[in-house]
């Protein structure tokens, strides 16, 4: 699968609700979603750049920030703090991305 990268240029925020086996949906940060006690965020910027928030264990937000990658299906984070993560997209569509846990 061809990925645009400029479509994965956007904030995205989890839709738990929308969740498949082994899949995590994200919908852009203006979609209508039900009330949550707290969503994961990934915002990609064009630069390079991103911010990933989740929330922490005491339902505060954590954050992380790095740069990002697109390699044919797979989205690589790498993360200030060294750590890196490839996500596999499953789907990416104007208000849907999917990707493999």
């Amino acid at each position: 699968m061809t990925v645009d990268r400029a479509a994965l240029q956007r904030h995205w925020v989890h839709s738990h609700e929308e969740d498949a086996e082994g899949e995590m949906v994200f919908r852009p940060a203006s979609y209508g979603f039900p009330p949550s006690r707290g969503r994961a965020a990934l915002d990609l910027r064009a630069d390079g750049s991103y911010t990933e928030s989740a929330p922490g264990p005491t339902d505060r937000p954590e954050s992380a920030e790095g740069t990002w990658k697109l390699d044919g299906d797979e989205l690589e984070l790498n993360a200030a703090d060294g750590s890196r993560r490839v996500l596999e997209i499953a789907a990416a569509e104007g208000d849907r991305l999917v990707v493999r846990r």
